[in-house]
């Protein structure tokens, strides 16, 4: 069963795993020819690629808590402006946040934070020093003393990454009522960031595997 009022993004892939789009403008119209067990949906844009139709496609709706549901199916009608198709039965992914995690050590900044719509400005940015991350999120430690639903800034690699990020939970040490670290997520992530974070990850995890190997020829 879709959940038509929660879905935060549609993504379309060919048969070969390419993204063929992605959008946020989902519909679901009247359907005047409809199929038992089937939903139609409109997609809506400009510029979209030409696909075929009947030309099968892999379909993955995004939802706002996380989950993210996929569906085979054909094109039914595709312009430039507007995609259809129908869908059926859908299959769960695995939660997003759960892809291409990786233990890292850098820092970035905390240009301003946002406390019940106040938003705090600093006059110089805050040291933010990144544990792990992965698309959806990041574990962060600070100095400055965040609180959970608290929304943050962040800039890091280098300024190519201005994200707002929310505080999911304050992690406290162990034994002790200090804060270690703070679990947040991404907000409104667009795909241009989606995949420079995909690519950074990606030269991690390249970098932490051939450490691995090195370590593992030394011992042998």
């Amino acid at each position: 069963m879709i959940n038509k009022d929660k879905i935060s993004r549609v993504l379309i892939y060919d048969l070969k795993g390419t993204l063929l789009l992605t959008t946020k403008s989902v519909f679901f119209p009247k359907d005047f020819f409809k199929i038992r067990g089937k939903d139609l949906v409109m997609l809506k844009g400009a510029d979209f690629p030409l696909i075929s139709k009947d030309e099968y496609i892999d379909v993955i709706f995004e939802y706002i808590n996380g989950t993210r549901m996929k569906y085979s199916t054909s094109v039914d009608l595709c312009t430039e402006y507007q995609i259809n198709f129908h869908v059926g039965e859908g299959i769960a992914l695995e939660e997003r946040r759960r892809f291409f995690k990786v233990n890292v050590e850098f820092k970035g900044f905390a240009l301003f934070y946002i406390r019940n719509e106040q938003m705090v400005a600093f006059d110089e940015p805050i040291d933010i020093d990144f544990v792990n991350l992965n698309i959806g999120g990041a574990y962060i430690r600070s100095e400055i003393e965040f609180e959970t639903g608290d929304q943050i800034m962040l800039s890091f690699l280098d300024g190519e990454m201005d994200i707002l990020a929310e505080i999911l939970r304050v992690q406290k040490q162990e034994d002790t009522n200090d804060t270690d670290g703070y679990g947040c997520k991404f907000l409104n992530i667009n795909q241009q960031q989606e995949e420079r974070l995909a690519r950074f990850i990606f030269e991690c995890q390249v970098i932490e595997r051939e450490r691995m190997k090195t370590q593992k020829e030394k011992m042998e």
